[in-house]
């Protein structure tokens, strides 16, 4: 008689795979900003902050801000790392995102003039934007203001000093306003008070100067002649 077929013994299913069935091992990875996770915050640069302290200072020349908001907003600007942070600092202004038509790339901010282990020196007829920036790391700068041309009856100079020093010299009679501060550092503004008419009577320019001192020292010297001025040529300023 034939004998009957013997029974196959079943082969054991590896456990792995239920498990490779329910996840593939081509599933797609989420990467940030995708649907399930939040977006990422848009970090913004010294350019982006540079266009918020221009806005700023227009609202300062322009009464929309005094000068206590003005240096709250400003140091908030300079510390902010994402466009979240920096929106709301102009949102309100005129020249801010929130007005139709206008960005914060339309006010006029002059370029950065920095002075890295350095001395640098800016006279002469050069046009001052309502907005500037001096920055002293570890070197000099001087910016002789005598024979400058305002673009605005009102400019804003921004002074930040680290390890540095800053020489401002300002017109017989310019205005001038400091609403700065200092860190372990000096601001001497003794060319900052009082102003005298000029040689026709005119009134002189109104310059704020806003900016930080950390380690650092800001003077101001008015021009003047007698002894100040030839103290001023033997400093060469």
């Amino acid at each position: 008689m034939p004998s009957a077929p013997s029974a196959r013994t079943p082969e054991p299913q590896s456990a792995a795979a239920p498990a490779a069935e329910r996840e593939p091992a081509d599933r797609p990875v989420e990467l940030p900003g995708q649907p399930g996770q939040g977006a990422p915050a848009v970090r913004v640069g010294d350019a982006d902050r540079d266009r918020v302290a221009g806005v700023l200072a227009e609202a300062l020349a322009g009464g929309f801000l005094d000068p206590q908001e003005h240096a709250e907003r400003l140091e908030a600007a300079y510390a902010a790392r994402t466009e979240a942070a920096l929106a709301p600092l102009t949102a309100d202004l005129p020249t801010g995102p929130g007005e139709p038509g206008t960005t914060a790339a339309t006010v006029p901010v002059g370029e950065p003039m920095t002075a890295l282990f350095s001395k640098l020196r800016r006279g002469g007829a050069w046009p001052v934007p309502p907005h500037s920036v001096a920055r002293a790391r570890f070197g000099a700068l001087v910016l002789d203001l005598r024979q400058a041309v305002f673009t605005r009856h009102e400019v804003v100079l921004q002074a930040d000093s680290f390890c540095g020093k800053i020489v401002v010299i300002v017109p017989q009679n310019a205005q001038v306003y400091d609403t700065g501060s200092a860190l372990f550092g000096k601001r001497s503004l003794p060319g900052a008070r009082g102003s005298a008419p000029g040689p026709d009577g005119a009134e002189g320019p109104v310059i704020r100067i806003t900016g930080r001192s950390v380690l650092g020292h800001i003077r101001v010297h008015r021009a003047g002649s007698g002894l100040h001025g030839r103290l001023l040529e033997w400093l060469d300023l």
